[in-house]
This record gives C-alpha cells, structure tokens and sequence, in this order.
C-alpha cells in the first residue's frame, strides 16, 4: 500500500478499535528488522527522536528533530503539516489538544530509549493503548512503489556483491573488503548499508567483518543488506577463494534445493511455518535435522523494514498468514558439521504461486581465483 492508504488503512484500525488519534515515536536508528513509524506514515527518515501524530479525520502532524532538519522533513512528509523541534515533550505536550481529548493509540520504534518512552507515556496518561501491531497490520504489504524501491535495492545489492568479487584476493583484511563495497554501494544510492560479512576456511557463523586478513581456501560469506528510498532488501551469498572442496559443493547445494522448496511453499494464503517446515525437511531428509535449531542457525529468513518488519522472523513458530505483495527475505543458511557455515538466501515477493525472488540472479557457489 502506498502512504497514503497505509495512513486510510491504520484510521479504518483506529475506528474499529476506538481509536480517535495515534502517536508514533521515530528516533534515527533506522532497524531493517523493525516498524518505524515516521516512515511507514509519512515516508520520511529522521535524524533525531520525532513524532507523528495523526487524527481519525485523517489530519497529519509531523514534530522533527532536530529542528534545522525541517526543511528536509517538509519535502519529504508532503501529507503532513510539519514542524521542527528542540523540545519534543513539550511540544508534544503543546499539540494534545489538537489530538483531541479521546483515546490515544501509541506505537513507538523500538529503538526508543526508555527514559523518553516514559516520558512520552506518562505524557499521554494511563489510557493509552498499545498501536504497534495496528501499525504493522497497516504497512504489511507493498506498494507498486516500495516494491519497485525494493527490486532497485536488491539490484544495488547484488551490484556490491559483483565488486566484491572483482576485489576479493588473498592477503585484504575483512573490514577492508566491507568498506570498499560500503563505499560502493553508497555511490550508487543506497545512504545506509547493513553488513555481515566473514571468512574462514571452516566458519562457524557470519559476523561483522574484522581485521582477520583473507585466505587461500577461506569460504567467504556475505549477507548484504542496503536500502534504497527507505525500502531494505537483503541477499546471502558465498565465495570460495580458491576451488571448493566436494563436500562444500554438495551441501551448498543442500541449501540451493531448500530454498526452492521454502519458495515454491510461500504462497498467499499459505502459512509462515509451512515455508519454514519446507526448507527444514529438505535439510532434515538429508541428515541434517539437529542442525535446524539454534545455535547451528537462527530462521529461515526475516521481514524487511524500516516500513514494515512483517512478517517477523521466517520460522515453524510463526502462524502468520501470507499475503500477495508481502516482501521479505529467505535464507536457509546453515552450519553444517563438515562444511562449516554457508550462506545461500534472496529477497523474495509472496505470489499466488510462491515466492518469486527479487534478485536478478540466484546465489551460487561462487569461486575467486587465488
């Protein structure tokens, strides 16, 4: 849904509920596993602890922080009538009675520290109600936009990865590998990059990238993960330096048929745990079931924010629903006893037919000479 019906959706929520106005606390930690509010209402990424306010007439207010940042607020929240400022409590303070004197909905980021979260609750009195999953309900599925935004991210994405292996040799230390391709994907438009990224000749995990100097024979993992126009995308990649060995091969293989069965079972209607369920009966038929837990792996894929973090973590835990237009990313990435850690995992859209893959191309066994 674009804003604007995200906005039409949440009042819809609000009526149902009893909910004659709504709250949302942003601040500049800009989580792509998490909702926030500024974004999902008004598209606009703050720098600072801002709110957005929003009236069940549908009227929208939008309080900036900090206040010199207005300008670029007031371009951005064009179906928000925008303000700056250096005291949020008190100007939130100021706008209550614009708000209206009914029962407030509240849904805070959650990187929010607690000391303005209490503030902000005992601000707003004992009956506030708790707005966060009405939040996410409304911002669950994507508009054409956000999901061309998403496919744009995803093509800056694998466009990181391709310089990776234009520069990845033996004797560059992880961070530098990182930062060139944090460098690069910055010049083509994507503002924010999150990184894992190791190596090892037999990896226990993927972590950040350190000061550990890369290899001849060290299995290279990658999970990228920039934004473009406030829309994350994600993909999971491995390279071997060097040929890899027989058993790596097989079991990225492993990984390459479970990712096809979690897609072909992620269809509309059909459940988060069922795709989940697929991916580790692929693994689980060859052997491998004890390893489909933590700490040999942690879910199968996860939401993508900052707009919305449905539908959370891709797991057999997980009842949820799928919807046509939901986008999120699959990885079955695992350990494995003999091949250590791999990484095999792609931005994907849920269809009536499953899940269709945003990348151009699918993860391979990729190998760099050494």
């Amino acid at each position: 849904m674009a804003a604007s019906h995200r906005v039409q959706y949440l009042l819809e929520a609000m009526n149902r509920a009893g909910i004659d106005s709504f709250v949302g606390v942003s601040v500049a930690f800009h989580n792509f596993l998490e909702c926030d509010p500024l974004v999902a209402l008004a598209g606009f990424r703050p720098m600072g602890p801002s709110l957005v306010l929003l009236r069940r007439d549908g009227s929208m207010r939008a309080l900036i922080s900090p206040a010199w940042d207005v300008q670029r607020a007031t371009a951005r929240c064009r179906d928000a009538e925008v303000s700056g400022s250096s005291d949020l409590i008190g100007d939130l303070r100021a706008a209550l009675p614009w708000l209206g004197s009914g029962t407030i909905g509240a849904a805070f980021a959650e990187a929010v520290p607690a000391a303005l979260r209490d503030r902000i609750d005992a601000l707003l009195g004992p009956g506030v109600v708790a707005a966060e999953a009405m939040l996410l309900d409304a911002a669950t599925v994507k508009s054409a936009d956000e999901l061309a935004d998403a496919r744009h991210a995803t093509w800056i994405a694998e466009q990181g990865y391709l310089r990776m292996l234009e520069i990845l040799r033996p004797g560059i230390r992880e961070y530098e590998l990182a930062g060139d391709l944090l460098c690069h994907m910055k010049t083509l438009g994507s503002p924010d990059n999150f990184f894992l990224m190791s190596a090892a000749q037999h990896n226990q995990a993927v972590r950040s990238p350190g000061r550990r100097i890369i290899e001849r024979g060290d299995i290279v993992l990658a999970e990228i993960t920039p934004v473009y126009n406030n829309q994350f995308s994600q993909i999971c990649r491995t390279v071997v330096l060097g040929p890899p060995t027989d058993i790596v091969r097989e079991r990225f293989a492993l990984l390459q048929t479970a990712m096809a069965a979690g897609q072909k079972a992620a269809k509309a209607g059909s459940s988060v745990a069922a795709a989940a369920a697929a991916m580790n009966g692929v693994i689980t038929e060859a052997g491998f079931g004890n390893y489909c837990r933590p700490p040999y792996m942690r879910v199968r894929g996860h939401g993508l924010g900052n707009v919305s973090s449905q539908p959370g973590d891709i797991g057999e835990d997980n009842p949820m629903t799928l919807q046509s237009g939901m986008v999120f990313v699959m990885h079955p990435n695992q350990y494995f006893p003999d091949s250590g850690y791999l990484l095999c995992g792609e931005p994907v859209v849920i269809g009536d037919q499953g899940a269709l893959a945003l990348s151009t191309s699918s993860a391979q066994l990729d190998q760099v000479k050494a």
